[in-house]
């Protein structure tokens, strides 16, 4: 892995710890994740049971913290990276192991 793609990780990493603090957000990032699928707001908005303008705000705002991207083949659509998180999950999971064999020594 490069500097950069590390350096990715850790930032994904860091927003998406931060969302604990933007509870709307984070609504609306776990339903786009678990439902697996490229959706607008619209569609997310009809599912959740939100505004449409508050729900575009909520992922504007997760598009810019790099947790979210608009789809490319789908206009109006966002989508997770799941590699992305993945990346992100296996690097919490090594830091806690680090973190546990220095406290076991």
């Amino acid at each position: 892995m490069s500097n950069k793609q590390f350096r990715e990780l850790v930032d994904f990493q860091k927003n998406l710890l931060a969302l604990k603090r933007a509870p709307s957000q984070l609504n609306l990032f776990y339903h786009l994740l678990l439902t697996g699928k490229t959706m607008t707001v619209k569609e997310i908005a009809s599912e959740i049971g939100t505004t449409e303008k508050s729900t575009e705000r909520a992922m504007s705002k997760l598009n810019q913290k790099g947790l979210v991207e608009r789809s490319t083949f789908r206009e109006g659509g966002y989508t997770v990276d799941s590699k992305k998180l993945l990346g992100t999950l296996l690097l919490s999971f090594s830091e806690l192991q680090r973190e546990n064999s220095v406290k076991n020594r």
